[in-house]
């Protein structure tokens, strides 16, 4: 199943990279704008606010600088409570076609922790497997082997 995505959406690694270079080339206001387009869809990345509250305190903009920290803060609280940020399907597909597959499959995994009898998440894991099996980079392969969940027929 595909996940539709946004024209602009490279995904949280690849946007954190793009943001990281900006930053390190002193671009602290193109780095701004890559960053508040990651936040649109994932809001809850608190190294996302962090880096953002940085941009902004370069940019003698402290009030924003001291809101994006705050909000950095919140999640990194929100996610030592919760241990993760919500799961869903949607959103363990929506990282596997990104690349991001570590996060996919550890989503994946804490689904199917919630719901071991789940025919649907245990076919998923199956497809990504034998996708990661013909993966010619090797990176889903790596992920999915370190976090391996035998599939129920």
């Amino acid at each position: 199943m595909s996940v539709p995505l946004p024209s602009h959406w490279s995904g949280v690694a690849q946007g954190l990279q793009e943001a990281a270079a900006l930053m390190q080339r002193k671009a602290y206001a193109q780095a701004e704008n890559v960053l508040v387009k990651l936040l649109e869809f994932a809001s809850m990345e608190g190294k996302v606010w962090h880096m953002l509250g940085r941009c902004q305190q370069v940019q003698q903009q402290h009030g924003k600088a001291l809101e994006s920290f705050e909000r950095a803060a919140h999640c990194y609280r929100q996610q030592d409570a919760d241990e993760h940020a919500p799961v869903s399907v949607r959103l363990a597909q929506l990282l596997w076609s990104q690349g991001e597959t570590a996060q996919a499959v550890a989503m994946l995994d804490r689904l199917l922790m919630q719901q071991p009898d789940d025919a649907a998440l245990h076919n998923i894991r199956k497809d990504w497997q034998q996708e990661a099996g013909n993966s010619v980079s090797g990176q889903q392969n790596t992920a999915l082997e370190l976090r391996e969940i035998p599939c129920k027929p």
